[in-house]
């Protein structure tokens, strides 16, 4: 018997595109309170005035609280996230620095939690750091996205005169690429002195690391098996440079080429180089050797990351050089570096 029934078929639905666009207008809603900390684009940009109004009416609670100082003091806003020692040692950092050098300024703490850290987290690591008197602030995203914050720990630096003139840095003793550190530009602003832009600077807690000694580090031979103590190599009277680089890093590639003609042609007598590759693999340990055999310097492996880990070297290249009895003198991040200008030569 055959089946004389119609075929139906789906009628399709048109959805008018006003409608789609307000679908999307709702899921950005829902998701940028979320990842505002991370957005691309800040509502102030250092150099410009942070309107007092708008952080009251859009930046939330932590915005709220700030609104009051700006304008009246300088102020600068510590991003930092509990439990994470970098983060910790950055907001500690900025107070130390304030109670010591800075008393005319406000340090104003911001905690950005963890999808998985409760809010009491806050209250209960500033009490373990020291830092009860601080207020268990926190972000959700509203603040950060006017000042164009993206990761902890970062810093926010409002002159007296209300006028944003830092975003971004992982340290206090972090410098912007004029040269002037973080804590440099809080020491004016807090004496009432004229404060420079230091601009949106990345999170480098590196920075940290300058005027301490390290650590004795050891990594090991290209043999990857004889472990070498950095002290051991190192030779009396000296400065030493350390440059953790990695093998498939390609700034590093270009950066090892220009240190080794600088240091063929300049020769310092008081300098000596040694490179740390990053070999955690069996991989990276087998391609270091071609790589870096032909430059006249000690050449160590870190195959466990201990070495990166001390140094906090999150980029690479990364370059520490070292006083004759270990302090960190300077920090360098990137291939961009006039080695004879920073060690001397030029």
């Amino acid at each position: 018997m055959r089946d004389n029934a119609p075929i139906m078929r789906p009628i399709p639905v048109r959805i008018p595109r006003p409608t789609w666009f307000f679908v999307a207008l709702v899921a950005a809603m829902w998701i940028l309170p979320t990842a505002a900390q991370y957005g691309e684009r800040a509502l102030v940009a250092p150099g410009d005035p942070l309107p007092p109004g708008l952080i009251a009416t859009q930046g939330g609670p932590a915005g709220r609280d700030l609104a009051p100082l700006v304008g009246k003091r300088p102020v600068l806003v510590a991003y930092w996230r509990p439990g994470d020692g970098l983060s910790e040692a950055a907001l500690t950092g900025a107070v130390d620095l304030q109670k010591t050098r800075a008393q005319g300024a406000v340090v104003f703490p911001v905690a950005v939690l963890a999808a998985s850290q409760a809010p009491e987290s806050i209250r209960t690591r500033l009490d373990a750091l020291g830092l009860a008197d601080l207020p268990a602030r926190q972000d959700g995203g509203q603040l950060a996205r006017i000042v164009g914050i993206r990761k902890t720990p970062s810093f926010v630096l409002i002159d007296a005169g209300g006028v944003l003139r830092l975003v971004g840095g992982g340290d206090v003793q972090q410098n912007s690429p004029a040269g002037m550190t973080i804590a440099q530009a809080l020491e004016l602003a807090a004496v009432g002195k004229p404060v420079p832009n230091l601009g949106t600077l990345p999170s480098r807690p590196v920075y940290r690391l300058l005027g301490r000694k390290l650590p004795d580090l050891a990594g090991t031979d290209l043999d990857g098996t004889t472990w070498r103590k950095i002290s051991d190599l190192r030779q009396p009277g000296k400065k030493t440079l350390l440059f953790y680089w990695s093998p498939t890093c390609p700034h590093c590639k270009r950066a090892l080429p220009k240190l080794g003609d600088w240091y063929n042609k300049a020769r310092p007598d008081d300098l000596l180089i040694i490179d740390i590759a990053r070999a955690d693999s069996p991989y990276l340990a087998r391609e270091v050797p071609g790589l870096i055999g032909q430059y006249p310097w000690p050449h160590l492996l870190d195959k466990d990351r201990s070495i990166s880990r001390a140094l906090m070297a999150r980029e690479t290249p990364s370059s520490y050089l070292l006083s004759a009895d270990g302090e960190v003198l300077g920090i360098k991040i990137g291939e961009r570096v006039n080695w004879g200008r920073w060690l001397g030569s030029d």
